[in-house]
Order: structure tokens, then C-alpha cells, then sequence
């Protein structure tokens, strides 16, 4: 993961949750017809499961979702099934 802007900021990620959420991105998602596609290498897999396992740790109560999750959000991002990164999470316990 490259760059980063302070938890604190509020970012421009998903419009009506960008004041009460933390917005990470990654580089890919399409591919090469740019249709939606999970297009993340292995180190930006790893990258992500450690970037949100921190953040549960500073944020226990916070729940990990994709834009395609959230309600009046019409995006296929992030082109993966956040369902499975959660569980994976959720079983080291946060």
C-alpha cells in the first residue's frame, strides 16, 4: 500500500460515509478489458489482511466493507469478496 492520509482526515471515498469511515485503496481491480475483476497480487493481499487487522485494532467496533456493500453506493469495487477477508479477520480475533 502506497501513501497514506491520517485515519483522522476525513477522505472522498464513498459519498454520505466519508465523515464516519476510513476509505483504503488499492491499486487494479479491472481487467485488461477493464471489466471487474480481482486483480491483487499476493504482497497486496498481504498488505491489505495486515493494513486491517491494525485498524481493528485501533478500531475494534468498525466494520470492514466494500463500496459494493454500502447502501446507495453503486460500485463493483473493490472486485473481490470483502466477505472472505472479513472471516479470515474475524477467526484471528478482531
Amino acid at each position: 500500500m502506497a501513501g497514506s492520509a491520517a485515519a483522522e482526515m476525513v477522505g472522498a471515498h464513498a459519498r454520505h460515509y466519508n465523515a464516519h469511515s476510513i476509505g483504503v485503496c488499492y491499486e487494479g481491480g479491472l481487467d485488461e478489458k477493464g471489466r471487474p475483476a480481482d486483480t491483487r497480487t499476493p504482497a497486496q493481499k498481504l498488505a491489505l489482511h495486515t493494513l486491517l487487522c491494525s485498524l481493528k485494532q485501533d478500531y475494534p467496533d468498525a466494520e470492514i466493507v466494500g463500496h459494493c456493500e454500502l447502501e446507495g453506493v453503486h460500485k463493483a469495487c473493490p472486485c473481490f469478496p470483502v466477505s472472505t477477508i472479513r472471516a479470515q479477520i474475524k477467526q484471528l480475533g478482531y
